[in-house]
């Protein structure tokens, strides 16, 4: 088995957490025009003796504490201060949350401005501005792990170190709480907990890091990525959940703020998935979207239109494999393999809802054989495999 397969298998703690090398595709041209740019007034910024402590990173999640501390202040029915809020937002925070992605900054500061004003309900206004946030953040990790590789490239070893610092710094601060959440809601421990996979993915990109190993750490970089991913498909699923038990108990107080928090969680994801299943991914947005009827959404129906989505990001990649393999490049089909195992991962629930327990085992161990098959540049072992797979996955979202 060759190296890059070994990482891939010996990474994980469940059989099959399959990571990903190299730069996705979600959001990515985004992500990679705003990378360099981004960091480069990061770095512009820092004194000549870099510290986490004065990273714009930390900057960022302390404006971020500030305001959720503020908001939070509700829920002892205090007053709010709109103004500290707004403030806060934009002194520290706004300029990069549209380097990143204007449809973000509109998103919180709508968020503000509708709470400030009593146009919506303060709660809904509060988890615009998180959730809002919280997306922003999920992107500028993304940012962050390419600036880490750009940095090494360069040579830049103390940049590199910062940047991944920073990393470490969003992964404890912002990604671990919301992902315990996850963890707790679907009972996922062990192998299955994502905050577990978080760290480790973290764990192993430090020690790929400080080893110099950039490709491992392209390929590790995958594990924390997508475990976040997770977490925030699985936050938005949870509260299409929550939200159809309250309609059927009668308690409905809270569910344009439960809908809110769906949305909010869905900004971070919704641009990748549509490259997946444009139609699923749109009619999820229309669900999640506040102008719309709460007790409209349905837990089957958004189930089924997360798992059409990733299903179609899955065929992608299976696709540009089979085209490398055409053209006899399969050498080049290795990221495209891991993407498409991410993505297979990420529906592991519904995949056994559908199959089975067995049956999605057979499908992951499917799954890396092809990666092995890829990897190792068998044509024929490839296909074979990448058929069986596709019509697994097309006999759960028919």
């Amino acid at each position: 088995m060759k190296k890059s397969a070994m990482l891939f298998t010996s990474i994980t703690l469940a059989a099959t957490v399959l990571a990903a090398c190299g730069n996705d595709s979600e959001n990515a041209t985004n992500t990679e025009n705003n990378s360099s740019k981004q960091e480069q007034t990061n770095s512009d910024d820092k004194s000549s003796e870099m510290s986490i402590e004065s990273a714009a990173t930390t900057k960022q999640v302390e404006a971020y504490q500030t305001i959720t501390d503020e908001l939070n202040k509700m829920k002892e029915d205090q007053e709010v201060d709109w103004e500290l809020v707004e403030t806060t937002y934009t002194s520290d925070l706004k300029s990069a949350v549209n380097e990143i992605d204007n449809e973000f900054d509109t998103f919180i500061s709508t968020g503000i401005q509708a709470g400030k004003s009593g146009e919506l309900d303060k709660n809904v206004a509060r988890q615009i501005i998180d959730k809002g946030t919280q997306s922003y953040f999920y992107q500028k990790q993304k940012s962050l792990q390419q600036a880490v590789i750009d940095a090494k490239d360069a040579n830049k070893e103390d940049e590199a170190m910062l940047h991944f610092e920073e990393i470490q710094l969003l992964a404890e601060k912002v990604f671990v709480p919301t992902a315990e959440k996850r963890d707790s809601y679907y009972e996922l421990d062990g192998d299955s907990s994502i905050v577990e996979n978080i760290n480790n993915g973290l764990s192993a990109q430090e020690q790929a890091l400080s080893e110099g190993n950039m490709e491992d750490f392209a390929v590790t970089k995958q594990v924390t990525d997508k475990s976040i991913y997770k977490s925030y498909y699985l936050a938005s699923n949870s509260y299409a959940e929550k939200i159809e038990e309250a309609v059927k108990t009668g308690e409905t107080d809270e569910l344009q703020v439960m809908q809110t928090e769906a949305l909010g969680f869905y900004q971070a994801i919704k641009g990748s998935l549509s490259g997946g299943d444009e139609e699923a991914a749109e009619k999820l947005s229309e669900l999640f979207d506040i102008s719309n009827d709460p007790e409209a959404i349905k837990a089957d129906e958004v189930n089924d239109l997360f798992a059409k989505a990733f299903t179609g990001k899955i065929k992608g990649y299976h696709e540009k494999v089979a085209e490398l393999a055409k053209e006899d490049k399969l050498s080049e089909g290795k990221e495209a393999a891991m993407e498409a195992n991410v993505f297979l991962k990420a529906i592991e629930m519904p995949l056994m809802e559908a199959i089975g327990e067995e049956e999605t085992d057979a499908v992951y161990e499917d799954a890396q054989n092809w990666f092995d098959a890829v990897a190792s540049e068998n044509a024929d072992e490839v296909q074979k495999l990448s058929d069986r797979i596709l019509t697994e996955l097309e006999s759960v979202v028919e």
